[in-house]
């Protein structure tokens, strides 16, 4: 017998792949943004948003080869914003500790308090 609510089935799992969809996008735009930040900091080239964007694309690629994701993160930072390569090594942890002290920010001024307002409430 055919289920006249198997629509229903199809618009959930659509909403769950745009859900993750999104979540990557936002964290490649999030990504782009702490590394435009990095290199603002040094004299890098290129550093305008639209590249920073593609040079986090190519990094979220690359940094899931084992053993040699991090060395070729460094080698694009170094080619695509013609900065040395200490510099690039730099960059690349500078904006991964400004995600982690943002995220740290986040638990601390937003999660934190909603726990504890929660706690008001049986």
């Amino acid at each position: 017998m055919i289920n006249p609510f198997d629509w229903i089935i199809g618009l959930g799992l659509m909403g769950i792949l745009v859900l993750i969809f999104g979540v990557i996008i936002l964290a490649l735009v999030l990504g782009a943004i702490f590394l435009k930040i990095a290199l603002s900091f040094f004299d890098a080239k290129n550093d305008e948003f639209g590249s920073v964007f593609v040079t986090a694309l190519i990094m979220a690629l690359v940094g899931w080869i084992p053993c040699i994701g991090c060395i070729l993160s460094w080698v694009i930072i170094n080619s695509r914003h013609k900065t040395g390569f200490g510099t690039a090594i730099v960059v690349w942890l500078l904006s991964g500790l400004l995600a982690i002290i943002v995220a740290f920010l986040i638990v601390i001024f937003l999660i934190f308090p909603l726990l504890g307002l929660a706690t008001l409430f049986p």
